[in-house]
């Protein structure tokens, strides 16, 4: 679990720096609704919460409709559950897939790079 606790945290970093961006240059060079979506359902369930499309539409700023479509896309390829409508108000949470995808590389991330 250590080890999911520190890719928790690097998770959470890389949330705070990509919201931190939109002070200094044009936040519409950053959007990326899906990388932010995964993040935060990445870091919630580390957390032990639950967070709605609705949540994570908010906090990334977001349009709704735009959520919507990438609730439906990654629940298509399997990457979140929820009801795969792209219904904002469903509790969402990350498949072992993905909760799996997202620990590897942020590990890797860690490593230094092969040259």
């Amino acid at each position: 679990m250590q080890g999911k606790d520190r890719a928790a945290l690097a998770a959470a970093d890389i949330l705070n720096v990509r919201r931190a961006r939109s002070c200094f240059l044009p936040p519409e060079l950053f959007h990326e609704p899906a990388w932010d979506l995964l993040l935060e359902l990445f870091v919630a369930d580390a957390e032990g919460r639950r967070l709605t499309g609705r949540d994570v539409s908010d906090s990334a700023d977001v349009a709704p409709s735009v959520m919507s479509r990438w609730l439906k896309h990654l629940s298509k390829i399997g990457l979140i559950v929820g009801d795969g409508t792209g219904n904002l108000e469903d509790e969402l949470t990350l498949s072992a897939n993905a909760l799996g995808s997202i620990e590897q590389m942020l590990a890797a991330a860690h490593e230094p790079l092969q040259v």
